[in-house]
């Protein structure tokens, strides 16, 4: 009797075993997504005012991302993408769109993220110097103090200028002031220069010059980066988040297009219609290739990437971009824009 009743226990706690197990399936399998369901139906977007984010904009006035099965759009506003990158890294946001300099920052320093496609190509870093400092050669800019935000692509493009001009870096006074302080100590006489991109840069040329040609020594270009556990979890909200955004991108593009979108984005930034269309060909110029992964953005990383070792914010350089980047979304949505395969999978 007693071994009976051994083998009934054992016999009843492997069906409540084996009935658990079975339950905890079929409800795993009923959260489980179908195939090219969104696993998330809320996202969290950066927004910031320069005319890069009039794709956003348009999306978000046209209902792109309804359409594309998101119940819940959240924007954030940044004067920066590094700024953004912090929201990133805390999971506050779903995807990053900030300069090239910080992604390389970030994952040379052990922060998990990967490139999946380009937003923009956007030199558009202004070196505005007030118009009594009293430099006229780049060897005056010694004498001054320059206001720009350390880890952005403004520090790189400073970094092109004092090669460019044989100038001696150590001499330089910086002075790392986010783009709104930037413009408020310039004004103040606080600092003589300021590095920075539009709209910022524009809202100083009452008192200051753009000088030494700084656009020409960007190499900025601005990916779409996701965390890699969102990528692996969520695959198909970052796929749907990418094409979103890359119709936002083909329209804005459109020439015909233009009058449109500035005004939207003027609206959705609320800031002057006049302000908007003087800084758009910073960030779409026809001849720029937004949106494609070639050789080009291989390069501008790498010119990045070397500025970082040579300064030592990174020790040891990951020697390709493509090493942290991933293009299988995009071979899906857009495969014509990718000419150069990323090393990185899932």
């Amino acid at each position: 009797m007693e071994v009976v009743m051994k083998n009934r226990s054992i016999f009843c706690v492997t069906l409540i075993i084996l009935l658990c197990f079975g339950a905890a399936a079929l409800f795993a399998a009923r959260d489980k997504p179908a195939e090219g369901e969104l696993e998330l139906t809320e996202i969290v977007l950066q927004f910031q005012p320069n005319t890069l984010f009039a794709v956003q904009s348009v999306a978000l006035e046209k209902g792109w991302f309804e359409e594309a099965g998101f119940e819940k759009v959240i924007i954030k506003n940044f004067t920066s993408g590094n700024l953004a990158g912090e929201a990133l890294i805390a999971g506050e946001l779903s995807m990053w769109v900030p300069g090239n300099m910080p992604v390389i920052s970030m994952r040379h320093n052990g922060v998990p993220i990967v490139v999946t496609g380009m937003l923009n190509v956007c030199p558009a870093e202004y070196l505005m110097v007030r118009n009594d400092a009293g430099v006229s050669k780049p060897e005056d800019l010694y004498d001054i103090s320059i206001g720009l935000m350390v880890g952005s692509t403004a520090q790189g493009v400073l970094w092109n200028l004092v090669n460019k001009y044989g100038l001696d870096n150590e001499r330089l006074n910086v002075v790392n002031l986010a783009p709104p302080e930037q413009i408020t100590a310039l004004r103040n006489n606080e600092i003589q220069a300021l590095l920075v991109w539009p709209p910022a840069a524009y809202k100083v040329k009452d008192i200051a010059t753009y000088m030494f040609d700084s656009k020409d020594l960007s190499h900025t270009n601005v990916p779409m980066v996701f965390a890699e556990s969102f990528i692996k979890k969520y695959p198909n909200t970052a796929r749907a988040l990418m094409e979103v955004l890359y119709r936002g991108q083909d329209w804005v593009a459109d020439q015909s297009n233009w009058d449109e979108a500035k005004k939207i984005h003027a609206k959705r930034s609320e800031q002057p219609l006049e302000l908007v269309e003087e800084m758009w060909l910073d960030y779409w110029n026809p001849k720029q290739p937004n949106g494609h992964l070639d050789q080009d953005f291989v390069d501008d990383f790498r010119g990045y990437t070397a500025f970082q070792k040579a300064t030592g914010r990174i020790q040891e350089p990951i020697s390709d971009i493509l090493e942290y980047t991933y293009t299988g979304i995009l071979e899906e949505i857009r495969p014509s824009y990718v000419k150069v395969k990323g090393l990185w999978t899932p």
